[in-house]
């Protein structure tokens, strides 16, 4: 089941927050306008009972894939690859080594220590290649690494909640838990359980750390596919966000230099919930698509992708982030949205405008209809009328629908 994309009340939080940046409303959609489609894109609109309505269509950022497009493409009979090619123009296929791999930072564990439950053959590695294989039984509820020192300690939570110290023999590098199912089970601050594929670790940070989930790349595929596209959608639709997913994380692998890990597990990467968020239909379009990645000229590409592009999607950074008109992303459903906002709102955020009397679109990217993107809004005040710069840099791959 799928959700729907954000409701009215949010897009107008969203507006509200674009205007306080002082942001174009429309790197909302592919295009906004204000009450009614003026015959001039650069008309002055004035507020009717002290309210701005702003008409718009799509979800999220725009560049690269639309994943409503996505759907519609493959409900139209496009392949996975044809839809990879459409989104992401003059692209080719390139297949991983089978063993790739990929370190996750998952921020959830925030308390600068690594708890996880106990399990057959659960053992703690240091990077020096040593490892100390964890007794079982009715005492040891949890395990815990923490930091001791410029090293680590290990310990274990008893029936009563109290923590005993182990002895390992191991060295001061990184220390990871793995198990024999490779799954490991992480305790979370707020008591919560969630599994990860592969092995975990808590690496320096400060005085403190960081988890850190290190899984072959397949694992985190499937950890992330049903979060960022609900897989009850048309096959070919998974698979081609299969591997923007994979592409996506291998880029930022490729091209970002972290410390201790090559990517997050949220929007500010892309969102990846581990083993509990892994379904059948989400599994098997990684297994059809793997290892496949999407490359321009001999480089891996930066397959952003977004719920919906309105109908037409935006420039990006690179070449085959194209703006081109998307026939594809109203097939399933209108992306059209409308809200209004108060001109006391926008007075309170600049009241150095004084009283606003209008808004004014003063430029558009030219790609899309209306003129395209709005790009700058002057916000025509009795004191003084500021213009709202471009739009913000994107640093996530996101805004896509989410599964619930």
């Amino acid at each position: 089941m799928s959700s729907s994309p954000p409701r009215a009340t949010h897009v107008g939080n969203w507006i509200r927050c674009l205007l306080r940046a002082a942001l174009a409303v429309s790197v909302l959609g592919s295009s906004a306008v204000l009450t009614t489609i003026p015959a001039r894109a650069d008309s002055a609109v004035s507020p009717k009972a002290g309210r701005f309505t702003i008409h718009g269509a799509g979800w999220g950022h725009g560049w690269g894939m639309s994943q409503y497009g996505a759907y519609g493409a493959a409900r139209r009979g496009l392949s996975w690859k044809q839809i990879l090619a459409f989104y992401y123009r003059g692209t080719q296929l390139k297949t991983m080594p089978s063993g790739t791999k990929i370190k996750i930072w998952i921020t959830s564990d925030n308390d600068n220590s690594l708890r996880v439950l106990p399990a057959t053959g659960l053992t703690v590695r240091d990077t020096a290649g040593h490892r100390y294989l964890l007794p079982t039984g009715a005492s040891y509820t949890s395990w815990r690494i923490t930091r001791a020192g410029a090293g680590y300690r290990l310990s274990y939570r008893t029936r009563n909640g109290s923590y005993v110290t182990k002895s390992t023999g191991l060295t001061t590098g990184a220390w990871s838990f793995s198990t024999r199912s490779k799954i490991v089970k992480v305790v979370l601050p707020n008591g919560s359980v969630r599994s990860y594929r592969g092995s975990v670790a808590l690496i320096k940070r400060g005085s403190g750390g960081r988890t850190i989930n290190n899984a072959l790349l397949e694992d985190y595929v499937k950890g992330v596919v049903p979060v960022e596209m609900p897989t009850s959608w048309a096959a070919d639709a998974v698979r081609a966000q299969a591997v923007a997913a994979r592409s996506y994380a291998v880029r930022l692998r490729d091209f970002r230099t972290y410390s201790g890990f090559d990517i997050c597990d949220t929007t500010a990467c892309q969102v990846y919930g581990g083993v509990g968020r892994e379904t059948a239909a989400g599994n098997a379009a990684v297994k059809a698509t793997a290892g496949k990645i999407v490359t321009y000229h001999g480089k891996v590409a930066l397959t952003q992708f977004a719920s919906s592009n309105g109908g037409y999607g935006a420039q990006g950074d690179y070449p085959y982030l194209a703006a081109h008109r998307d026939p594809y992303d109203g097939v399933i459903k209108s992306q059209a949205w409308r809200q209004t906002i108060t001109a006391s709102s926008i007075m309170r955020a600049w009241p150095s405008v004084g009283t606003v009397k209008q808004l004014q679109i003063s430029s558009r990217d030219s790609a899309g209809a209306w003129g395209g993107r709005v790009k700058t809004i002057k916000i025509i005040g009795r004191a003084r009328t500021p213009a709202s710069p471009e739009r913000p840099s994107n640093t996530c791959s996101g805004c896509g629908p989410r599964s619930t």
